[in-house]
């Protein structure tokens, strides 16, 4: 599985830079339809080219890979981070984003669109050729699965980041003939997707080491949650959370920095994540986050700097505190002392930190893996849910089973909750979220699926008298802007969201 990333960038920057019929163009890197859906080895080569989009929270500039844009999207459209680099304009796409100045060739949602659809395209194309493929019945069975999952997965960050988009479910199109689909017909299908996946995938304890990051029951359980948290139907996402806490495949792990580092990747607590290849390979075969959100006074880009509002949302003595952002001053788990640069929050996210043991041969490079889908999350979006339902003693339970996790077995700090009230206890698993998800590229989506993102970004400008979330219109922004590139290419077929 740690190949699964690492050949796809030569086309996909052919596919980001202008090319006509961007959704339909096949990447240099994927299987001919005509000659090589043949073998066993075939079916796995095809799924394995299914999951590489996925690794594109990367970068944007023409000599790297680009990618979804999640710490765009999700970090500096929040009022957890601030945009960082140089200057204003430096990577103008991402202050657009932070002030919701956000025009129609805006680069990092144009990335997100269309690395979406090439992982789309490309799972369209494992589930039409596989099963024609004379091969073992289960492995088969097994790969389709994994091809459901990952379409759902790219959906899933279609619809939330754009609203209503075009519902591809074949390889066989052109570009010019698509239109939007309501977003309702979008998310029944993730959850057909997902629901037919999850009842395929095997567990994750089942998969030998060589395929770790390959789609599992649990990882499909799990989103079929977020995605019922999405629309709202609690009752759903408790049960889909509460069947992957059942199955007691997963543990939350006693040190909350070790799941951010190489040696945590395998971690009980990860469900889902995004493998990368710790080597000297071309630089999009490595996950260049710890680049851009690297110290510009330690070799880095300095961007993603989490802000002072986001500090003081962790309680007195938090370790979490520590183990997700650094200062300057501050001793580094590899005895580096910090210097964070030009930083203007004073914060840099540690995360991402590349430490010195995980670097390749002094470079800033590493293959950590981009961690989405983990038990910690799972366990506040059940409590979340539970609480919702009535079920408020669920709900305290793994509410406060992380708070637990959090002290670190320091029990003067982050005593269990205890309130019970719906209202009050809502607010405290959002606060909890917060701080245990931060910088982990949902605090954006989370305010939106909250209902509460215009209110929560505009009172963070008030507060800090900035234009940063000053913007932010209610009806409009919760969702980005259609790329202009591709309501063109529809020939206006693909019209654009309200307000842009």
């Amino acid at each position: 599985m740690k190949r699964i990333i690492y050949i796809f960038s030569a086309s996909l920057l052919l596919v980001v830079t202008g090319c006509r019929k961007t959704l339909y163009k096949d990447p240099v890197a994927q299987l001919s339809t005509d000659v090589n859906y043949i073998t066993a080895d075939d079916a796995r080569r095809a799924i394995t080219a299914a999951y590489a989009p996925a690794a594109g929270n990367n970068w944007c500039c023409t000599y790297v890979s680009p990618g979804f844009m999640h710490w765009v999207l999700g970090n500096v459209a929040s009022d957890d981070t601030d945009k960082g680099g140089e200057s204003g304009s430096d990577q103008l796409y991402a202050q657009q984003v932070q002030l919701f100045n956000i025009p129609a060739d805006n680069d990092a949602t144009r990335f997100a669109y269309q690395v979406s659809y090439v992982g789309v395209n490309r799972t369209n194309l494992a589930l039409e050729n596989i099963p024609n493929i004379e091969m073992d019945a289960t492995l088969k069975e097994r790969y389709l699965a994994e091809a459901k999952f990952m379409r759902a997965w790219y959906y899933i960050n279609l619809v939330k980041t754009f609203g209503d988009v075009p519902l591809v479910l074949t390889s066989q199109f052109e570009s010019y003939d698509l239109t939007r689909s309501p977003k309702a017909d979008v998310y029944a299908q993730i959850i057909k997707d997902l629901t037919e996946a999850e009842a395929v995938l095997p567990k994750a304890t089942a998969y030998p080491a060589a395929d770790h990051g390959r789609a599992t029951q649990g990882a499909a359980q799990a989103y079929l949650g977020k995605v019922y948290l999405y629309l709202h139907d609690f009752a759903k996402a408790e049960e889909w959370f509460g069947k992957l806490i059942a199955s007691h495949e997963y543990a939350l792990e006693s040190d909350y920095y070790f799941l951010f580092t190489r040696n945590g990747e395998t971690s009980k607590e990860h469900v889902f994540q995004v493998k990368f290849l710790n080597d000297l390979g071309p630089q999009p075969a490595n996950n260049q986050l710890g680049i851009v959100m690297g110290s510009r006074a330690m070799n880095g880009w300095g961007f993603n700097l989490p802000t002072q509002d986001f500090v003081d949302a962790f309680e007195p003595g938090d370790p979490r505190l520590w183990q997700t952002v650094y200062k300057n001053g501050d001793v580094l788990p590899d005895s580096r002392v910090a210097n964070v640069g030009n930083s203007t929050t004073g914060y840099l996210n540690k995360k991402v930190l590349v430490l010195e043991n995980e670097k390749i041969q002094g470079t800033l490079q590493a293959g950590k893996d981009d961690i989405y889908m983990r038990l910690g999350k799972v366990y506040l979006w059940y409590a979340e849910a539970a609480n919702e339902v009535g079920k408020t003693n669920e709900a305290l339970q793994y509410l406060n089973e992380v708070r637990r996790r959090a002290r670190q077995g320091n029990a003067n700090i982050l005593p269990d909750v205890t309130v019970t009230g719906k209202d009050a206890l809502r607010q405290l698993i959002w606060k909890e979220q917060r701080v245990e998800f931060g910088q982990e590229y949902e605090r954006f989506f989370e305010l939106v699926r909250q209902g509460r993102a215009g209110q929560v970004l505009r009172a963070y400008a008030t507060k800090y008298n900035t234009a940063k979330g000053e913007g932010f219109t209610d009806g409009v922004n919760e969702i980005f802007p259609i790329p202009l590139s591709e309501i063109n290419l529809s020939k206006g077929k693909i019209t654009q969201n309200p307000g842009y």
